[in-house]
């Protein structure tokens, strides 16, 4: 009985363990696929045309619109490509971004109204989102 006791309890622990992870904003990433970094300093709309996927080594002639997807601040990001098939010369995406800002700096601080400005970051105005 005591054996049993022991066991329930022992999962009990562990799984309340599992419902009190921390999660550290990189669970989106697919580390049997490439990412292209891609750096924002304003908040606004970006394109991204054919000719820069290119000359940054993406395999634009092996991969179809429709596949791309960007991530930011640890989400993806809504897009609009302009072809769902193999890219062409005229083809682009583009995507609304913000830059860096103090939300992230939050979970720096055991107490959140301890943060100076939430609109400022502590350490770069620059984010980094991944195509």
């Amino acid at each position: 009985m005591k054996k049993y006791l022991l066991l329930i309890s022992g999962l009990f622990i562990f799984l309340s363990s599992i419902s009190n992870a921390q999660f550290y904003g990189n669970e989106w990433i697919n580390y049997s696929q490439p990412y292209y970094k891609i750096k924002i300093s304003q908040d606004g709309l970006y394109r991204i045309t054919y000719d820069v996927l290119q000359q940054y080594g993406v395999p634009v002639s092996s991969v179809n619109g429709a596949d791309f997807q960007i991530f930011g601040r640890g989400q993806e990001v809504p897009i609009y490509v302009t072809t769902n098939s193999t890219f062409g010369n005229s083809d682009y995406i583009e995507f609304y971004a913000l830059k860096n800002d103090g939300s992230l700096d939050s979970n720096m601080y055991a107490n959140k109204a301890w943060q100076g400005n939430a609109r400022l970051s502590l350490f770069n105005d620059t984010a980094a989102y991944f195509l």
